[in-house]
């Protein structure tokens, strides 16, 4: 009777040990289902945001100026399937190129995006002795002894930025503030900016500039008839080529999101990708109110 009550002792214990194994593996399987679900998912998002990016190409590559699109960072809705999807599309040459503006329009976009008036000269300056090629600081600027004196781990690249949220790394930047600059500069742009697509809150913010004269000029570039753009002292206006694009696209389905960012050119009728990031946006497309649905329609039935 003794050994009959080992052997069911020991009995139940190898089940529960196999109900136990069971169960992880039942719950590993399960585990490994809901990450392929969610890999699959993020397939689909990414997939639909990189239709998007062609969908702009197609409309900024239109011959006729009546339904090619216009690259104002205006925010249109699109559907890809049954995934929603919106996207905004701004010439580069309207945004400020931080490595050829100047101070004061250095100070405008900084003074855009919320930096603090009284940390302005400083911003500039550091910005501008980041990209030049001397090691001389300039009056309210950071050079190399700065950034030691600051305690960080690097110093000034003196040179041009690679890309535009390296100037995050600039003495005096925090995240928030180069989170809330990324969508007005560039680091393909000129020295100037371009009127015709630059976006209206930069124009509007541009220091010394006559209110009204700026929203007349909003009212004409948006009918079409576009007048002369006022001049502004110390601020250089450029007519840009109009051939480099950022394209922004959010993509969202049963909860999730997927973002993408390209800086694309379109020279000589073809197609160049100069940057090409899956990232988060700098803000929510999906949360701005002043969208444009234009179609809901797959992208197979517009070629049709």
């Amino acid at each position: 009777m003794r050994q009959r009550g080992v052997a069911l002792i020991v009995v139940l214990w190898v089940v529960a040990l196999l109900s136990l194994l069971a169960t992880s593996f039942g719950l590993g399987v399960r585990r490994e289902a809901s990450l392929a679900a969610q890999r699959i998912e993020n397939t689909r998002l990414l997939a639909a945001c990189e239709a998007a990016v062609h969908y702009a190409a197609y409309h900024l590559r239109l011959a006729d100026p009546t339904v090619r699109w216009r690259a104002d960072g205006r925010i249109r809705s699109w559907r890809w399937d049954d995934v929603e999807v919106r996207l905004a599309v701004s010439g580069e040459a309207g945004k400020v190129d931080i490595n050829r503006a100047d101070a004061p329009l250095l100070q405008a976009v900084l003074k855009l995006a919320g930096a603090d008036p009284a940390q302005l000269p400083a911003l500039a300056d550091a910005i501008l002795d980041w990209r030049d090629s001397d090691r001389d600081r300039r009056p309210n600027g950071a050079e190399a002894p700065e950034y030691r004196a600051a305690g960080l781990s690097y110093l000034p690249a003196d040179q041009f930025f690679g890309a535009v949220e390296e100037v995050g790394m600039v003495l005096g930047m925090t995240p928030e503030l180069t989170r809330r600059l990324l969508p007005w500069i560039t680091v393909h742009g000129r020295r100037g900016i371009d009127p015709a697509s630059a976006p209206a809150a930069l124009l509007r913010a541009l220091p010394g500039i006559d209110p009204q004269a700026v929203e007349a000029y909003l009212q004409g570039r948006e009918s079409g008839d576009v007048p002369p753009f006022p001049p502004v002292p110390g601020i250089p206006f450029e007519k840009g080529s109009g051939q480099v694009y950022a394209v922004q696209v959010q993509a969202r389905r049963q909860g999730r999101m997927a973002s993408l960012q390209a800086t694309i050119q379109i020279r000589g009728g073809a197609l160049h990708y100069l940057e090409w990031r899956e990232i988060p946006l700098p803000q929510s497309l999906f949360s701005a109110e002043d969208s444009r649905r234009l179609s809901a329609r797959s992208p197979a039935a517009m070629t049709r």
